[in-house]
């Protein structure tokens, strides 16, 4: 997400407009087929002896029966999908879809791919369009997806185009609609990419008003039984329901104005006096430091500080 962030920030701040495509793929875990996948992971990945049969008997040997009121069907075998539940299901899917990366270079056309969800998108001026590379790049995709037994999503692919208000203002209404193998999408205002919400002058407006309407939803929810449950309880649902989406991607938000978090922070603090049963007229301060909670600002700076998975040459620059 934030390497997806990062270059978009990056080309706006050049002056440049992009162009983002977010490509979704029907049922996509349940249509990869086996041996196509233990083929992919001994021709591309080298796996070899027996890690490959651990795959191997990972994935073969297995099978579902289907209940209904009246008895079971007899076992079916299971020959395509990823098992549920483990945690080789999205590195299975990636591995398995590796070989369409290639269509991205030759397109000219950036992407970032986590498990079944591709953000593709590709930048330029305002008196150039992208979006004829970035449709030839998804019609190719779309054949590349057939070939392992997938199909694009056609109904559930979004477009949106970044820039700066003047910039966007400037696109011309030819260019507001991408196509789609035979279908036109038009351009969006505000898209969801994993659990982000990104509108197209990546203020991250929208995504704070979403986050913050989702925290004070869980707070009234939990505000409903606090009569029923301890102190302790009360302040571990708080933390799991509304702090969890606090800190969901808040990385994202670095370099925003304060006036900008306000409502998260507003949604923090409001949890905070919950937590403790204490009532508007306290300070909210030492309420946070009583239940050892950062500001929501400092989240966002713990959570940047701290992470080690960030690659080293990509630089976050602030909006």
């Amino acid at each position: 997400m934030l390497v997806v962030h990062n270059d978009i920030s990056r080309a706006i701040n050049k002056g440049h407009v992009v162009a983002l495509a977010l490509l979704d793929l029907s049922l996509a875990f349940d249509t990869v087929d086996h041996s196509t996948l233990l083929w992919i992971l001994q021709s591309r990945f080298s796996v070899t002896g027996q890690p490959l049969d651990w795959f191997r008997s990972y994935l073969t040997g297995r099978t579902q029966v289907f209940t209904t009121h009246s008895g079971h069907t007899p076992p079916v075998p299971f020959i395509t999908g990823v098992p549920q539940g483990s945690s080789l299901r999205p590195a299975q899917f990636i591995s398995y879809t590796e070989c369409t990366t290639t269509a991205f270079p030759s397109h000219s056309v950036h992407y970032h791919m986590f498990a079944d969800d591709t953000q593709s998108y590709s930048y330029c001026q305002i008196s150039e369009t992208p979006l004829p590379r970035l449709s030839s790049c998804i019609d190719y995709l779309a054949m590349s997806y057939a070939s392992l037994w997938l199909q694009l999503n056609r109904s559930k692919t979004g477009f949106i185009w970044f820039g700066s208000r003047t910039n966007l203002l400037k696109i011309p209404p030819s260019s507001r609609s991408l196509q789609v193998c035979d279908s036109i999408v038009d351009c969006s205002e505000v898209v969801r990419d994993l659990g982000v919400f990104f509108d197209s002058e990546m203020s991250m407006k929208h995504h704070v008003s979403k986050t913050a309407s989702s925290c004070f939803y869980h707070i009234r929810r939990v505000r409903q039984i606090r009569h029923l449950v301890s102190r302790e309880v009360l302040t571990q649902l708080v933390t799991s329901l509304v702090l969890s989406r606090l800190d969901y991607c808040n990385a994202v938000l670095a370099g925003l104005l304060a006036s900008t978090l306000a409502p998260l922070q507003h949604a923090q603090n409001t949890a905070a006096r919950l937590a403790l049963g204490i009532d508007r007229k306290s300070h909210i301060t030492i309420a946070l430091q009583k239940l050892h909670w950062l500001p929501v600002k400092y989240r966002v700076t713990f959570k940047i500080a701290t992470a080690s998975d960030f690659p080293p040459s990509m630089p976050v620059v602030p909006l």
